[in-house]
């Protein structure tokens, strides 16, 4: 008779009446540990199995990795390639051709890939290496009021006047385009930017009437064979690129955008676009009434959690600088969000953080008035740093 060990039935015992619905154990991730493959390398490698996307699992030197081939391969191809790129998760090679590079060759220009004319159009308008983009001449360099706001009342004139200083820069004028497009915004508004005046009105007004022509025919069930721009591509927008929306103006647009320079004068402001898309941040300087110089800057701070919920809230910047008559130096920076504005004040006067500080109740029952509660208000009697470093 044999014994049992007493701990072997215990054991037992806990797996028969264990409830079997134990949770299951995270699986540890699989590292990226792909082989030290460099473009222009070349290598065999034996597919094993077909995935989507043009990618295939392969054996390469006896380990097992993911490739992505423009070429079309199938399992058990044994096949002879050289690195292109490589991802966190793939090596990007395609085939050696007859009389390929060698292992140590570099690789030749990739034939599957090329920069479209708009790519290569804005690789020309960005600045060089260490060079910024020239301050676009905004406004005809004339100050937004004529003179001073003698009153409370006459201020508020200065914030549609600074609203439209920004929307009509032209830094929004694709955005707006396609609000025309969508019937959103009259054509005036869009010829008044600086792209717009380099416009062809004509172009403009034969595309809303090819636009209408179109909704007429849809709505009686007919097709309207008119083109949005008889007589050929004209040249509209800035750089020559056409109004969005019609096919005739998109084909001229592309066939051309590499070919037609942009403007001279509109060099500077299509560069602040694109260096305005890269940074999410527009800053604006220049004359308020006569003397009176404005620093203004707004920034997108994206995303925060917040809010009923867990919510993501919206939140965005501005930062104002200005030397008054009487104040001297001010240095505001306001945080906007759906809940209200939080303000913070700077001045290095002592006399003049004091007089903000006393007129802190009339500006929370004005913004109260506006709508927009204030959320919290602070003076320092010191300058703000630049709205990019911390406060």
């Amino acid at each position: 008779m044999a014994l049992i060990p007493p701990d072997a039935g215990l054991r037992l015992r806990l797996q028969t009446e264990a409830n079997p619905l134990q949770p299951v154990r995270p699986a540890h991730e699989i590292p990226a540990d792909l082989p030290e493959l460099l473009p222009g390398q070349t290598f065999s490698a034996r597919i094993q199995e077909a995935l989507p996307d043009n990618t295939y699992k392969a054996l390469v030197a006896g380990r097992q990795l993911t490739l992505q081939l423009p070429e079309g391969a199938k399992a058990g191809d044994d096949l002879q390639l050289v690195v292109i790129d490589r991802s966190a998760k793939a090596i990007i090679a395609r085939q050696v051709e007859s009389g390929g590079p060698p292992a140590t060759g570099s690789a030749g220009p990739y034939p599957f890939m090329q920069f479209s004319p708009a790519a290569r159009l804005i690789s020309q308008l960005l600045p060089a290496e260490g060079e910024r983009a020239a301050p676009a001449l905004l406004n005809r360099g004339e100050p937004l009021l004529p003179q001073p706001p003698a009153s409370p009342t006459a201020a508020a004139e200065l914030v549609p006047r600074l609203a439209r200083a920004v929307e009509q820069s032209g830094l929004f004028y694709e955005a707006h385009q396609a609000q025309w497009v969508a019937g959103k915004l009259p054509l005036e508004r869009l010829l008044q930017e600086p792209q717009g005046q380099h416009s062809s009105p004509a172009a403009f007004l034969a595309a809303e009437a090819a636009r209408a022509r179109s909704a007429e025919g849809a709505a009686t069930g007919a097709l309207s064979a008119s083109p949005a721009f008889p007589g050929g591509p004209e040249k509209v927008g800035a750089g020559g690129t056409a109004p969005a929306g019609s096919e005739p103006a998109a084909r001229a647009g592309q066939a051309g955008a590499a070919a037609q320079a942009v403007a001279e004068e509109l060099r500077p402001l299509v560069q602040q676009q694109l260096e305005a898309i890269a940074t999410q941040r527009l800053v604006w300087h220049g004359e308020i009434w006569p003397r009176q110089m404005l620093e203004w800057e707004i920034e997108w701070e994206g995303e925060r959690e917040g809010g009923e919920g867990g919510e993501e809230a919206l939140q965005w910047s501005t930062s104002l600088s200005l030397t008054t008559p009487r104040l001297g130096r001010i240095d505001a920076r306001l945080r906007l969000s759906k809940e209200g504005v939080s303000i913070l004040l700077a001045t290095p006067y002592g006399a003049s953080a004091a007089d903000l500080r006393d007129e802190a109740p009339k500006l929370a029952a004005a913004l109260e008035a506006a709508g927009v509660p204030l959320t919290g208000f602070q003076v320092r009697h010191e300058e703000l740093p630049p709205a990019g470093e911390a406060a």
